[in-house]
């Protein structure tokens, strides 16, 4: 499940994931994401990831055919994940994005917030 939440005049998205990602709800996210970033411009994200069981096969194509593209539009991401193996693997992101990206434990949600608007 994604959940995607933006503010009227925000360059800050925030997504939630949890559980199983599947290519519909991929899709969506992609198609507001693209949609923020027209009317926004630069645009920075917040990802939170819990209990995370995987992604659909589907859905992992439509994120290296679609979603590559959008995430090289972002500035700044900020990923908060309940599993050290996720924010261990943000340093791979580098090789789909341009952002400047930091890994967060949930704990840390109110420092990932102020680190994504500063």
């Amino acid at each position: 499940m994604i959940l995607y939440h933006t503010e009227p005049d925000s360059p800050v998205i925030e997504i939630s994931i949890e559980g199983k990602i599947t290519d519909h709800d991929l899709r969506e996210a992609i198609e507001r994401m693209r949609g923020d970033l027209e009317l926004n411009g630069k645009t920075r994200v917040l990802e939170r990831i819990e209990h995370f069981t995987g992604i659909e096969p589907k859905a992992l194509w439509t994120d290296i055919t679609l979603g590559v593209s959008v995430a090289r539009k972002v500035t700044r991401a900020a990923v908060v994940a309940d599993a050290g193996w996720i924010r261990a693997s943000m340093h791979l992101a580098r090789f789909f994005t341009k952002a400047e990206v930091k890994a967060f434990h949930v704990n840390e949600l109110e420092q990932a917030r102020i680190w994504i608007n500063t």
